[in-house]
């Protein structure tokens, strides 16, 4: 399947380090990982699994097949597997997968193509009369916000004066680096004077 083009199909074997003589079986020729698991085999108890059975596994790691193939494996196991694959494959262009934000995917052509992202922060560019901040989990880079902005919206306004006091009498969730107007490496009422100057006096 590999030499037709299934280069998505991964293959790997858990054995027991009892049987670990016999993982030969596997390797041999075979561009196959096996791990070996230990006694008491808490891997082999997890998948409820036997000697000899073969499982599947769909591109989100669900079971699709789990058989024991002593007796040999189904005449329909190749195509299961080649229709698994095709599922992934097939997409409708100007679709995008956004799993991965740092490396989203675009359908095109009927086929789906990697989006690459450069950060500016990554890239080594300066953030300018302010700071980087971490970005959110389904977000790639991180943000520039200018300082005194603590809520990242890209204006300085009442509202961070209010974050800001509200912090200072409740020290909690705060960015302190962006907040540190005045740089001194403590956010307190100094700099909410600085950040009221720099409102009224734009």
């Amino acid at each position: 399947m590999i030499s037709s083009g299934y280069t998505q199909l991964k293959l790997f074997g858990v054995g027991k380090t009892a049987h670990i003589s016999a993982l030969s079986n596997w390797t041999n020729g075979n561009d196959v990982i096996v791990a070996a698991d230990e006694s008491p085999y808490i891997n082999w108890s997890d998948w409820d699994a036997n000697q000899r059975d073969l499982y599947l596994l769909d591109n989100n790691q669900n079971i699709i097949f789990h058989e024991n193939i002593t007796s040999g494996i189904p005449s329909n196991f190749v195509y299961l597997v080649m229709d698994l694959i095709n599922q992934i494959n097939q997409c409708t262009d100007g679709e995008v997968n956004n799993e991965n934000p740092c490396n989203p995917m675009e359908c095109y052509d009927g086929e789906w193509v990697e989006i690459i992202i450069d950060c500016a922060e990554q890239m080594g560019m300066p953030c300018e009369g302010g700071v980087y901040i971490a970005p959110a989990e389904d977000v790639c880079c991180s943000t520039c916000a200018q300082y005194g902005d603590s809520n990242a919206d890209g204006a300085l306004d009442v509202l961070d004066v209010v974050i800001l006091v509200n912090y200072i009498l409740n020290p909690d969730n705060l960015e302190l680096e962006v907040s540190d107007m005045n740089m001194d490496g403590v956010v307190n009422v100094l700099d909410v004077v600085t950040l009221v100057n720099v409102i009224l006096n734009p």
